[in-house]
């Protein structure tokens, strides 16, 4: 209610309203009684109803309410709205001062904060001095603070510095969105060699990597794809269904129906094994997907063929009723 139909009610009241003192004090008293910390959703759109003064004052309000607080909870609560306000008015300093009053010793969570503040402030330097805190091993948000690096090595011309992120950020999650990314920083005339040499990189690395195989399917490398995932058969995991889905639909949809039915078996396995009777539709559906691929195979390779896999199915699986009812066959 707060986030959504009760912040949108007050954002366009409070556009209107000339008595910005009155408005500011009712946003205090608002947030005070907030016993559930929804109703920040009006703070964090303050800057679009009250003018940097009255912001001013509010943030002096909520310091004052915080520091009457007998427990931590109440003065986080506190501290978050001004964190808020201080990005909103761009008083990068102030956001920092506030993140340290409230946990102590920054964590690398809260360098990558108060060094994004900086940036969207336009103090580069301070930002990259807030992520150079971070020892270069720590793993704990290095998407975000690579992002940021990205962005901070370009505006102050450090090249061969971006260059590095960039790749760093594309060697973690291959796309073409990261390929993109990279190539708009070393040149789009790159691109080939780049591409031959990660595919090349791809399928050295014995260890399957869902986001590599999305990615192969992403340049239309089918063939390098097909390949990848069948060395790889061992390694399939069908819990990981959002990632193994879309390439099962990818290889179908493009005649690869071997490579497609191992990877549905893999989801159907997972189902079953599970045993939780709301996914059983998933898992028929699937069956009956592999139903018909298996009229196009003729050479299984090391894959059981269609009828030996459904025996062995039915043995393990047999007392799952609700299942092959479902299924019907």
């Amino acid at each position: 209610m707060y986030r959504y139909y009760a912040k949108d009610l007050f954002l366009e009241y409070a556009r209107y309203c000339t008595d910005k003192e009155w408005l500011t004090n009712q946003l205090f008293k608002l947030n005070r009684d907030d016993d559930f910390g929804v109703r920040d959703a009006v703070v964090d759109c303050t800057a679009e109803y009250l003018p940097e003064p009255n912001i001013r004052t509010l943030i002096g309000m909520f310091l004052k309410a915080a520091g009457n607080e007998s427990n931590e909870y109440g003065k986080r609560h506190w501290y978050l709205l001004v964190e808020s306000l201080a990005r909103q008015i761009r008083d990068a300093r102030l956001f920092e001062q506030t993140r340290i009053i409230s946990w102590g010793e920054p964590s690398t969570a809260a360098c990558v904060d108060i060094a994004g503040v900086y940036l969207e402030c336009g103090d580069t330097r301070t930002a990259l001095s807030w992520l150079e805190r971070i020892p270069p091993s720590e793993t704990y948000q290095s998407r975000e603070r690579d992002q940021l690096l990205l962005v901070i090595h370009g505006q102050l011309g450090q090249t061969e510095k971006q260059v590095e992120v960039a790749w760093r950020i594309f060697r973690r999650f291959r796309s073409k969105g990261t390929l993109a990314e990279l190539l708009s920083i070393i040149g789009v005339d790159r691109c080939e060699s780049v591409t031959n040499g990660e595919v090349k990189a791809i399928l050295d690395n014995k260890t399957l990597s869902l986001p590599d195989a999305a990615f192969l399917v992403e340049l239309g490398r089918m063939d390098e794809a097909e390949s990848y995932l069948l060395e790889r058969e061992d390694q399939l995991n069908g819990d990981f269904y959002g990632s193994l889905l879309p390439l099962a639909e990818a290889m179908e949809n493009d005649g690869r129906h071997l490579v497609a039915t191992m990877v549905f078996r893999t989801l159907l396995d997972s189902i079953l094994r599970r045993g939780q009777a709301k996914t059983y539709t998933h898992g028929v559906r699937y069956l009956r997907k592999l139903d018909q691929l298996a009229k196009s195979i003729l050479d299984w390779r090391s894959l059981d063929n269609h009828d030996t896999y459904l025996q062995q199915l039915r043995q393990i699986h047999g007392r799952k009723t609700s299942f092959w009812s479902q299924y019907g066959n």
